[in-house]
């Protein structure tokens, strides 16, 4: 215990105020924790001694435990605002304005948000949008308490919540990715994804059980001190911050042009991008639609209605078990990231033909599982590929792509009620196909290692102890 808390004092205090002195090595170089925290964690919990390197590392046990929460509770609330807009409105629509609202600040504040995490310590954003989180809800639980509700509190909620989400990924992720080095950034991606996917059947049943049981005013004044307890996990933490940056030197627009600059000289990160993009804009609509596959086409019951919404997150979940024991660093991500994407692209089409409620399990737990490798080598390839001074505008550029999710959603569902269902998943795969082999064409340079990507030389050294 005593070594823990003089590693986290040499480290906590590592920040633009007092840097170390500088490594000969230009490149981040991981976070290691002291010999004592290591050696006692060896002899004194069989768990963390065979669990995974990065989760052998302190500070990445105290991130992934307050995201883990923080997914929970996420998957949780989601449930219970979607039955709360169902019960304030007979518009079936209302619930995919309720997604659309949850997802469209990726597309619309991106870039942004990715310049911030560049200027301000990602560990601190992470501490304040978990504070901003637990805030809104319990603002939520006193208006359920003491008010009546209207929709636009709902929808008002549901869009300052996924703003405060992409702010949570953009600062994460690199955070991440500072602590653990390249070398572990897969295992460590694939137990963040373990607890996605662990937390998207969890919350969800809880929040079903909540709604039938509870008034939802006592389940925010739960998720507030949830997010309270986060911030509390999260403190005297490394800081790991550039000096440079902290100063702001550089102009806003001048900085945030850079990142758009970086990106387009870059041409991996430019067409893992690009790829990224098109994949969340026409790859996806299985996901969206399954519940209108569910319903409309396989005329299934309650039970295997939720049994069909679970299925790829059975599927991500598995893929996600399976790269945190075999996953090591991954040289070539952008190949990883264009079989995917192609795969995912055919097994949706595969799908648009399945005619039964059995077998579409099977295919949405098979999609599940390459959604979440294209989802892990995505990221692998953004953080591994960039150099840190610039990875919160790169990060910010890949929120942005992701952001076309809810407009494919959108659109798919209104070429769905001109030509069907089934047709408009066929015509949405196949276009997204043609693009993709494009890309893939145009940018070669996707199938080259990551380290051929980067200029160390540019790299500032990490304020790390």
């Amino acid at each position: 215990m005593v070594a823990w808390r003089q590693w986290v004092h040499r480290t906590a205090h590592s920040s633009v105020d007092n840097p170390p002195i500088a490594d000969s090595n230009p490149v981040v170089a991981p976070l290691r924790p002291g010999r004592g925290v290591h050696s006692r964690a060896r002899h004194n919990n069989r768990l963390i001694k065979h669990a995974p390197r990065s989760l052998q590392h302190p500070a990445f046990q105290r991130v992934w435990l307050t995201g883990t929460g923080a997914y929970i509770a996420r998957f949780t609330d989601f449930t219970v605002i979607a039955w709360l807009v169902v019960q304030r409105t007979d518009d079936v629509a209302a619930v995919g304005t309720l997604i659309f609202l949850r997802f469209v600040s990726f597309f619309l504040f991106g870039p942004f948000v990715g310049l911030i995490a560049d200027r301000v310590p990602r560990i601190r954003i992470l501490r304040v949008t978990q504070a901003s989180i637990g805030i809104t809800a319990l603002m939520l639980a006193l208006v359920l308490l003491f008010g009546e509700v209207q929709l636009w509190h709902l929808y008002l909620y549901t869009f300052v919540n996924g703003v405060l989400f992409m702010f949570e990924i953009s600062a994460r992720r690199p955070y991440i990715s500072a602590v653990v080095g390249p070398k572990n950034i897969t295992a460590a991606l694939a137990l963040d994804m373990i607890s996605l996917n662990v937390a998207w059947f969890l919350g969800a049943n809880v929040g079903g059980i909540i709604v039938a049981a509870i008034p939802a005013e006592y389940l925010y004044f739960v998720i507030a001190l949830v997010f309270g307890m986060n911030v509390i996990l999260l403190r005297n933490l490394p800081i790991l911050f550039h000096r440079e940056m902290a100063e702001g030197k550089e102009p806003v627009l001048k900085s945030l042009l850079y990142g758009f600059h970086y990106s387009r000289k870059n041409r991996l990160i430019l067409g893992g991008l690009i790829i990224v993009g098109v994949n969340n804009f026409t790859g996806y609509t299985f996901e969206s639609m399954a519940a209108v596959f569910a319903a409309d086409v396989y005329g299934a019951g309650p039970l295997m209605f939720g049994l069909l919404i679970s299925a790829q997150g059975l599927g991500s979940l598995i893929t996600s078990v399976v790269l945190v024991k075999y996953g090591k660093r991954v040289r070539r991500p952008g190949l990883y990231v264009v079989v995917g994407a192609l795969a995912q692209h055919i097994g949706a089409f595969a799908f648009s033909f399945v005619g039964f409620a059995l077998l579409g399990f099977v295919a949405l737990m098979f999609l599940g599982v390459l959604t979440m490798v294209f989802g892990i080598m995505h990221n692998t390839l953004v953080l591994t590929a960039t150099p840190d001074r610039v990875r919160g505008r790169v990060v910010g550029l890949q929120i942005l792509a992701m952001g076309m999710f809810p407009l494919g959603s959108l659109a798919v569902g209104q070429l769905a009620d001109v030509i069907g269902i089934q047709d408009a998943v066929r015509v949405f795969t196949i276009a997204g196909t043609v693009v993709l082999l494009t890309v893939v064409f145009l940018f070669p340079e996707l199938r080259r290692s990551t380290a051929e990507s980067v200029d160390d030389t540019a790299i500032p050294v990490a304020q790390a102890a």
